[in-house]
């Protein structure tokens, strides 16, 4: 059986290309990690539901869906239930790209199981584990993770080390909510924009890292206010950094009901009415819409 790990934070950014052609035939066991990221007030059960849609969207039919946050350890021996009622005394390949948390589950599955510490180190490349881990089951069978797969459309491959804790909040984000009139532009950092373009005036709610800082503005002269202020006001990228960062790319949407504006990686706007609004992303970085996860 296959245990696809994926980051709740950034589904789509941790879904596998044609994992569906990959697994045919195989039972997929759906483990969502860091809800500990989410805001305590949405529901596990909502949130469940919300993972299942998305996965069917993609193709994949999982025969469950497990919430996990491998950081605190919590739920891990729910995994391990789960998984040793679904496989039936199969072999389990750990699949899911890099960044989510892969091997941190593992080594929390392998602690719960034997009592050791650290089994797994991840190498100093972010989101590259060494090689492949097999742990052995009661029955002859084994765990097998997997390398993680680059996800070349993620936001975590145009920043420096130290910026990359802005991609990957560690502790529960606090939605901001923005009462925008058309017209208005919301930076993120310097790492992307929102425009409101047209549209009824209303609240725009911000899923982003704690720290990463937002600045409203005018959509007119947005464009030179980024170039001038970009490595200073707007950070990250920082003044020495910004010159390697790709270009904004702009992409336009016309939202009609409830919807998340996603950029891989780095969070997303949650939309509630009817609106004209542009998103600017890093060149290359995934930007997709979804049915609102809040």
């Amino acid at each position: 059986m296959v245990v696809n790990v994926i980051d709740i934070f950034d589904f789509n950014g941790s879904v596998i290309p044609g994992l569906p052609r990959f697994v045919s035939g195989n039972d997929v066991l759906l483990v969502g990690n860091k809800k500990d990221i989410l805001p305590k007030s949405v529901k596990p059960g909502k949130i469940s539901q919300w993972l299942m849609e998305r996965a069917h969207e993609e193709g994949l039919r999982p025969v469950d869906v497990v919430l996990t946050s491998a950081q605190n350890k919590h739920a891990i021996k729910e995994v391990i239930d789960k998984i040793e009622h679904y496989r039936k005394g199969r072999d389990v390949y750990v699949v899911g790209v890099t960044n989510v948390g892969k091997s941190t589950l593992i080594n929390a599955i392998i602690q719960e199981i034997t009592g050791d510490q650290n089994v797994i180190t991840t190498s100093r490349f972010p989101g590259t584990t060494l090689d492949k881990i097999e742990i052995p089951l009661d029955d002859g069978s084994y765990i097998y993770d997997t390398p993680g797969i680059i996800h070349r459309h993620q936001m975590a491959h145009y920043l420096t080390a130290k910026n990359l804790k802005y991609v990957s909040p560690k502790k529960e984000i606090k939605p901001k909510t923005y009462q925008l009139n058309p017209e208005q532009t919301l930076f993120l950092g310097g790492l992307g924009r929102f425009d409101f373009i047209a549209g009824e005036k209303q609240g725009f709610t911000a899923f982003f890292d704690n720290e990463l800082k937002l600045h409203r503005t005018k959509l007119e002269g947005a464009s030179a206010f980024y170039d001038k202020h970009l490595g200073t006001l707007l950070t990250p990228p920082n003044s020495k950094e910004k010159e390697d960062f790709p270009k904004l790319v702009e992409h336009v949407f016309a939202i009609k009901d409830k919807t998340d504006l996603v950029i891989s990686g780095l969070g997303w706007i949650r939309v509630t009415g009817t609106a004209k609004v542009a998103v600017w992303a890093p060149e290359g970085v995934a930007v997709v819409t979804r049915k609102a996860i809040i």
